[in-house]
């Protein structure tokens, strides 16, 4: 009888404990998948973080691994993302794989049941492991719970937002009315770009190193205009008490954020 009361009460907590992880990765929207994991050699070596990537969407997730799909509530929000991360557990004669997903503050949110596989092919005997790592994943049911949703990037208005050139802060620019934004001809699904002119005229930002990030600086009145702060795309940073996002393509700088349902795009006049 003790035996049976211990049982039912064990079998309570792991009811319990479930339920708790099912909640819990439901509120995250996102879940990101390196180009790589630390026991492979190289990026996506036997195709597995491409396969990773593959089970997550199968599974109803969100999935960011590039800088093409950055979006712009994860900017104002880092704490949507889950960060996903594949663990190699030592065995003999079998391949061994956890899946392991954790938080902003690197807590661990959801450990996956060890998938293994006895084929002595390499890339078939890892990607079966990974597969069965994605049993306990499907048993989580995944829907994201949340009320936040990020804008559509491509379909939405889009504002180019430029530094003025040639101006000096003894000439501030005027304020430039309110611009129509009119679609292209022929092109009804094409972006809506119009210029508007900054409210602050600067001659240019100059770029300076910090331990997190960089800070712009502008040239003529040495005041910060932004510090931003690193994530985990390359090129791509938050910026510190603003809104949105600012990233490097090529050798040009923009700002990128949303504001009254429309994408703002401020193109930045770098000095070198």
């Amino acid at each position: 009888m003790k035996f049976l009361n211990q049982f039912i009460m064990y079998l309570c907590l792991l009811i319990s404990f479930s339920s708790f992880s099912q909640t819990s990765v439901n509120e995250y929207k996102y879940v990101y998948v390196p180009d790589n994991y630390s026991f492979l050699k190289g990026n996506d070596q036997y195709q597995l973080n491409s396969l990773t990537v593959f089970l997550f969407e199968k599974n109803n997730f969100t999935v960011l691994n590039s800088l093409k799909n950055y979006p712009s509530d994860l900017a104002t929000n880092s704490c949507l993302l889950l960060k996903s991360d594949l663990i190699k557990i030592k065995g003999f004669f079998k391949t061994k794989l956890q899946l392991v997903l954790t938080d902003c503050r690197d807590n661990i949110v959801f450990s996956s049941e060890i998938g293994q596989s006895k084929l002595k092919d390499f890339k078939k005997s890892f990607q079966e492991a990974l597969r069965n790592t994605f049993v306990s994943v499907t048993e989580l049911n995944y829907g994201y719970s949340g009320s936040i949703t990020s804008p559509k990037p491509p379909l939405t208005s889009v504002v180019e937002k430029g530094i003025i050139e040639g101006k000096t802060p003894n000439t501030p620019a005027p304020l430039a009315p309110e611009p129509q934004i009119v679609a292209p001809p022929k092109l009804a699904t094409a972006p809506q770009v119009t210029d508007i002119d900054n409210k602050e005229a600067l001659l240019g930002l100059i770029i300076k190193p910090t331990i997190s990030g960089y800070d712009f600086v502008d040239n003529i009145t040495k005041k910060v205009m932004y510090s931003v702060q690193a994530t985990m795309f390359e090129n791509v940073y938050i910026i510190e008490a603003q809104s949105g996002i600012m990233y490097k393509r090529g050798n040009s700088w923009f700002r990128e954020y949303y504001e009254q349902n429309k994408t703002i795009i401020e193109t930045l006049k770098i000095l070198p």
